[in-house]
């Protein structure tokens, strides 16, 4: 019965990533809908934010059982952008957010109520598949719907300068409600704290943890305390420019290597038993 369960979740893992790849075809933005932003805080590309349509929040990433290795590619746009060494820049910044709708009416969708905000945050040892980030939490309804209605704002934002063949736009940094005009390095979208990460470290040294904000329990599932946000998995992104999101933590190669010679080690122990006892 267990293995047929797994069986089951790996299909359906297979079959979120196959629809998300005809969905992320599509440019225009849908209620739930996670945005991917970036800005840079000096030199080029200072004037763009290169904002990334990832797909719906609640059925591909919250419901996933699987780590998902290849969402998008998007290293030939931040080079475009951002420049070839965009990938180490300690003024490059990334940061996610996401909100089913600002409205405080109407019924809860794939368990997402009105007003729930998802946002990211930077993780502070990098450890994709693991929370390494303080949960966001935002007590108040105000201050909750003030989040959503900002991240509304983008999302008209996006739409409006978002291409006709891709999932991507390229904001002007000083027009309307972008990704810049929402984040200036200590707080993002009207909260005291940010969302974003740097690439520093390079692309190996940033993660972002997501988060999900209830606003209110009814007709939530799963459900959980609101207010206070419930880890989803962490983002990636590799110097070439491949997002990915995990849910479940990747052991290094030398650890897994080791798990596997011990496993091994174990295995020929119990056969040389077996042959003795014979």
């Amino acid at each position: 019965m267990l293995i047929q369960t797994k069986s089951l979740l790996t299909m359906l893992a297979v079959a979120g990533m196959t629809l998300f790849a005809s969905r992320a075809s599509a440019t225009t933005y849908v209620a739930g809908d996670l945005l991917l932003g970036f800005r840079a805080s000096g030199g080029q590309g200072s004037s763009e934010n290169l904002i990334v349509n990832l797909g719906q929040a609640d059925t591909v990433y919250r419901d996933a059982v699987a780590n998902l290795t290849n969402i998008v590619d998007i290293g030939t746009l931040l080079t475009s952008t951002y420049g070839a060494g965009w990938d180490t820049r300690s003024d490059l910044f990334w940061g996610i957010v996401g909100v089913r709708t600002a409205s405080s009416v109407g019924s809860a969708v794939d368990g997402d109520p009105v007003r729930t905000n998802y946002l990211s945050a930077a993780q502070t040892t990098v450890n994709p598949g693991t929370q390494s980030s303080t949960a966001w939490d935002i007590a108040g309804s105000t201050s909750r719907a003030a989040v959503a209605n900002a991240i509304v704002g983008l999302a008209g934002n996006y739409d409006a300068f978002s291409t006709a063949v891709t999932n991507t736009a390229i904001l002007p940094s000083g027009t309307g409600s972008t990704w810049t005009s929402n984040n200036d390095g200590s707080s993002s979208f009207t909260l005291a704290g940010t969302v974003e990460g740097n690439f520093g470290a390079g692309a190996s040294g940033t993660a972002l943890d997501l988060y999900r904000i209830l606003n209110t329990t009814s007709g939530a599932s799963p459900t959980g305390t609101v207010g206070l946000g419930s880890y989803e998995g962490t983002f990636t992104i590799s110097n070439s420019g491949v997002v990915g999101f995990a849910v479940t933590a990747v052991p290094e190669p030398s650890r897994a290597l080791l798990a596997g010679l011990g496993l091994a080690g174990i295995a020929f122990r119990r056969r040389r038993t077996v042959k003795k006892s014979l």
